[in-house]
């Protein structure tokens, strides 16, 4: 056959199974079934997709869904969600919604919702139901507004300048906080146009604007709260949450205040100049810190969504340029990234009322929680004004919940060990409890083989979050809510480490020489040290050491083989140090030695143990700022023995007691 005819035949097949190969793949793609979507939310039902876009109002019936799952309505957090159900009912022309709100209201008028707090307000679910009855929504809800509102300008306690504070405020200090516009503003503005009473339109606006000139700072942002920590002392923080109510109330004179009122003019330059400030401070992301000005603190999200709300109604009030739109929209890309497929919403800052002294730290060591009361209200606010506002979706900047997701992972329990080259080869341990440390070689001219004890306060691994703040800054050595590392080790034994004992002292190695993780699971950790031979006196010792630890406990396992050429037998001092004026306590037919120490007033109290078998014990010793329990140990041959510590700031103990009840119960179960 010529050559032709093979090229041609061989051409014809290529052609033939090409255009078998496209039919195929056509058919395969007309039976394959659609993403499977939810059918209330539009969303893909498959975990692992991620929707290109969402509708705005999607994501507000999302979370208000949650919230009013989640939350106990009588309380603040829970009138800022009914408020932010009102405002989507009327933008959706939604009269299902409608329905529910107002039925919700009225649980509160016959006490099946018990409202409370610090504003009488409250009482009847907040400013959602005088805004309902100010736009004429229904006539269900008048009596029961203008009845707290009457009450409200009656008998709520009221600050030097008029302010309307909380009742239970001190008049000594003159208590005032930005939380309180949220409470009065919207409740008295809606009130006093509804109910033809000026006075309280005016009450409104005094409100808000003069808690702006109190609590101002140069910067242009909000500080949260006067009188807390001395008369006429205002903290020093830029709060995002507390710049978000004033965000909430600022905007609701901006929206609804009448033109025609003479303090119109006033309110809109306050919003302007307000405004503009808080977009210096949006980062990268579109959202807001929770110390605004220090992008180092995490990303705080229900005060996010107050400034996003109070931007869009300044944007759409044209009090700023419409240029920042695109800011605005920002915001809400970024917003998604906390906000998970069921409405549950991470990143919201706890309760928070003047911490501490005040200071910015304060403010920055407060403790954020995945769907706190707070959490909701802001986001359905936030998007409803979008929708409000024209926007028909929103696209997440990383996909939906991204956030929350890789926070919900880091903060789950379990063991974890970790080898840091980039920091001096150190090697560190933890579990849902407490975590410890080696040194490794390159700081072998300030430590040497002790092991530090790092203490928590969380269940939730800490090793990793603490190097990384460290590295910005923050250095672990100041507790921030969930532990730190106060226990000094320097040259000495720290929490377990292990000494040849020789003629009435410890002769002690340098750092590792070489390590090997042999187990780094949810549920045990494992890894080998080698220590290189070191000088006793007139012979060398050398040491393999496996550590291992496991879940729900405050001890590690240690397995020890020394290796000498040394004639006869080893001791072996197994060390605790301590700063000060230790309680100690020896028991060599238990096998523990356990020191129980303050470390008032800034890191509380600390138990250190070692526990080994009662059978290989010789006695204790001191030396210096440690002591020792002695044990007897062959070349060769391992010993095992348990160390730890227990924190009376975590769960687990309170007093020294509580510690020594554990030990008694650890004795019982441990095998040597």
């Amino acid at each position: 056959m010529s050559q032709f005819n093979i090229s041609f035949m061989t051409t014809k097949y290529l052609l033939f199974f090409s255009l078998l190969f496209l039919v195929c793949s056509l058919a395969i793609a007309q039976k394959s079934p659609a993403a499977a979507v939810d059918a209330r939310t539009g969303l893909p039902s498959s975990p692992g997709s991620q929707p290109a876009a969402m509708a705005p109002q999607t994501v507000a019936q999302l979370a208000l869904e949650k919230g009013l799952a989640e939350l106990d309505l009588g309380l603040y957090p829970g009138s800022l969600l009914m408020h932010a159900m009102s405002e989507l009912a009327v933008v959706q022309k939604d009269d299902q919604l409608l329905k529910q709100a107002l039925e919700l209201f009225a649980k509160f008028k016959n006490k099946e919702i018990n409202g409370r707090g610090s504003f009488i307000s409250y009482g009847v679910g907040g400013s959602g139901a005088a805004y309902l009855n100010y736009l004429k929504k229904t006539d269900q809800l008048a009596q029961q507004v203008r009845t707290e509102a009457d009450n409200m300008v009656k008998n709520q306690k009221r600050s030097s300048e008029g302010i309307l504070t909380a009742n239970w405020a001190k008049d000594s200090l003159d208590q005032v906080f930005i939380d309180i516009a949220f409470a009065v503003t919207p409740y008295l503005l809606y009130s006093g146009l509804a109910f033809d009473k000026p006075e309280y339109v005016d009450l409104a606006i005094h409100e808000t604007l003069e808690l702006f000139k109190v609590l101002k700072d140069p910067n242009g942002l909000l500080h949260q709260a006067r009188g807390f920590q001395g008369y006429g002392k205002v903290s020093e923080d830029n709060w995002s949450r507390g710049n978000g109510w004033g965000a909430f109330a600022l905007a609701t004179l901006v929206r609804d205040l009448p033109r025609s009122h003479p303090k119109k003019k006033e309110v809109d330059r306050v919003a302007k100049e307000f405004f503009t400030t808080v977009l210096k401070y949006q980062n990268a992301e579109g959202m807001w810190h929770q110390e605004m000005i220090d992008t180092s603190s995490f990303v705080e999200t229900s005060g996010s969504g107050l400034l996003l709300y109070g931007l869009g109604i300044a944007i759409e009030n044209k009090i700023i340029s419409r240029s920042h739109l695109p800011a605005f929209k920002k915001g809400l890309s970024g917003y998604l990234a906390y906000i998970t497929r069921d409405g549950s919403v991470s990143h919201t800052c706890i309760g928070c009322l003047a911490p501490g002294k005040g200071t910015k730290q304060d403010y920055v060591n407060h403790k954020w929680k995945l769907n706190d009361s707070h959490a909701f209200g802001p986001v359905v606010l936030a998007f409803t004004q979008a929708a409000k506002m024209g926007i028909k979706e929103v696209k997440p900047l990383h996909g939906l919940g991204y956030y929350a997701a890789l926070e919900q992972e880091s903060r789950r329990p379990r063991t974890y060990v970790r080898y840091m080259p980039e920091a001096n080869g150190n090697i560190l341990w933890e579990n849902d409890r407490i975590a410890f440390r080696v040194y490794g070689p390159p700081v072998k001219d300030r430590v040497s083989s002790g092991i530090d004890v790092w203490t928590k306060s969380v269940s939730y691994p800490i090793i990793d979050k603490w190097y990384r703040l460290n590295a910005e800054g923050k250095e672990y050595h100041v507790d921030r809510g969930e532990g730190n590392d106060f226990f000094h080790v320097g040259f000495g034994r720290g929490n377990g480490g292990t000494a040849i004992w020789h003629e009435g002292k410890p002769y002690i190695s340098q750092p590792y020489a070489t390590h090997r993780i042999l187990k780094n699971t949810d549920e045990e950790i494992a890894f080998e040290l080698v220590y290189a031979p070191w000088e006793v006196g007139n012979f060398k010792v050398s040491e393999r050491k496996v550590i291992s630890m496991k879940m729900g406990t405050n001890l590690f396992k240690v397995e020890s083989t020394f290796q000498t050429d040394h004639k006869g037998p080893l001791t072996v001092g197994i060390g605790i140090s301590y700063a000060d004026k230790p309680e100690l306590i020896t028991d060599s037919q238990k096998g523990m030695l356990a020191v129980w120490e303050s470390y008032l007033p800034k890191n509380g109290e600390l138990g250190t143990v070692v526990l080994a078998n009662p059978d290989i014990i010789r006695g204790f010793a001191p030396y210096g700022k440690e002591h020792f329990m002695l044990v007897n140990a062959k070349p060769g041959k391992p010993i095992t023995y348990y160390a730890g510590a227990g924190w009376n700031k975590s769960p687990q103990f309170k007093i020294k007691q509580d510690w020594l009840t554990y030990l008694q119960q650890e004795l019982t179960e441990l095998a040597f």
